[in-house]
C-alpha cells in the first residue's frame, strides 16, 4: 500500500509567544492517524514571510500533504496566503469565487477591506469550505491551507478528509501494567528489539500516598502501534508474559 504522509505548519506570532495555545496540532494528528496518513512533522512559524515561504516548500517536497493553520485573516499581520503565493510563483489576487462567496455573505455595506482581504490568495487556488464563517481556506499543489481559529479549522478539516486519499489506520494497543519503568526497562527493550515493525513508547504515572514520607505508587502505560503489521496480538503477548514474570499486573485499556 501506498505510505501517506504529512507535515503541519502552525503560523503565528501569537503561539510562539505563548498567548495562545496549539491545539489544532493534536486535532489534525489525531485524524491523521484514524485515516491512515503518517505525520512526520510539525512545526510552529513566525509571521514572517520568508520564513514561511522556505518551510512551505521544504514540506511540499517532503511529504504527500502539508496542512498550514494560522495567518488567512483581514489583518495586516495574515501573510500566509500572499507567502504561499509568492512560494508558487503565482499572482497574488482577489479570487473570484473566494470573492463571490464572501461577497453574498455579508449584509450590504458590511464587506469591507478587511473582509476582502481574505479573498485574496494564489491565483489559481482551489477554495477549500467554510462552513461557519464562509471565508475560505485554500489548496496549491499539496498544501492545504487552513484558518488559526480551532473552531473553524476543525470543522474545514473534517469535510477535507472526505476528499483526499487515505491510508491503512495505525493500529494502536495501550498495556496498563502496575510495575515501575525501571523495573521493565530492559526486558522492555528486548521486546522491541524483537519486533521492529511497531514501535512500543512506555508512559510513567504516579500517585502520591503519603506527602510526609514522600511515598508513591505508579505504573506504566505501553502504548504498541504499527502501521505495517496485520496484528499487534503476539507483541501484546509478550508484555503481559513479561509483566507476568516481574511480578506484575497487566490490563488491555
Amino acid at each position: 500500500m501506498k505510505k501517506l504522509n504529512a507535515g503541519i505548519l502552525i503560523i503565528g506570532d501569537e503561539v510562539l509567544s505563548g498567548k495562545t495555545q496549539d491545539t489544532n496540532s493534536n486535532f489534525i494528528a489525531k485524524k491523521l492517524i484514524e485515516s491512515g496518513i503518517q505525520l512526520e512533522e510539525i512545526k510552529i512559524i513566525h509571521d514572517q514571510m520568508d520564513a514561511i515561504i522556505e518551510d512551505v516548500l521544504k514540506f511540499h517536497n517532503k511529504y504527500t500533504y502539508v496542512f498550514t493553520t494560522g495567518g488567512i485573516g483581514p489583518t495586516h499581520d495574515d501573510i500566509t496566503s500572499e507567502s504561499i503565493a509568492q512560494a508558487f510563483n503565482q499572482k497574488y489576487c482577489y479570487h473570484d469565487e473566494a470573492y463571490k462567496i464572501l461577497e453574498n455573505y455579508y449584509p450590504k455595506g458590511d464587506f469591507n477591506e478587511g473582509r476582502k482581504k481574505m479573498a485574496r490568495m494564489p491565483e489559481h487556488a482551489k477554495l477549500i469550505p467554510n462552513p461557519l464563517t464562509a471565508a475560505p481556506g485554500f489548496i496549491i499543489k499539496n498544501i492545504y491551507v487552513l484558518p488559526g481559529v480551532p473552531s473553524i479549522m476543525q470543522k474545514m478539516f473534517l469535510n477535507l478528509l472526505e476528499i483526499i486519499e487515505k491510508g491503512a489506520p495505525k493500529k494502536t494497543i495501550t498495556i496498563n501494567i502496575n510495575l515501575f519503568e525501571s523495573s521493565i526497562a530492559l526486558d522492555l527493550k528486548i521486546i522491541q528489539d524483537n519486533f521492529k515493525e511497531c514501535s512500543i513508547g512506555s508512559y510513567p504515572y504516579f500517585n502520591f500516598v503519603s506527602k510526609e514520607r514522600e511515598y508513591y505508587s505508579g505504573g506504566v502505560n505501553i502504548v504498541v502501534s504499527s502501521w505495517t503489521l496485520d496484528s499487534l496480538d503476539e507483541v501484546v503477548k509478550k508484555i503481559q508474559e513479561m509483566t507476568s514474570l516481574l511480578g506484575g499486573k497487566s490490563s488491555i485499556v
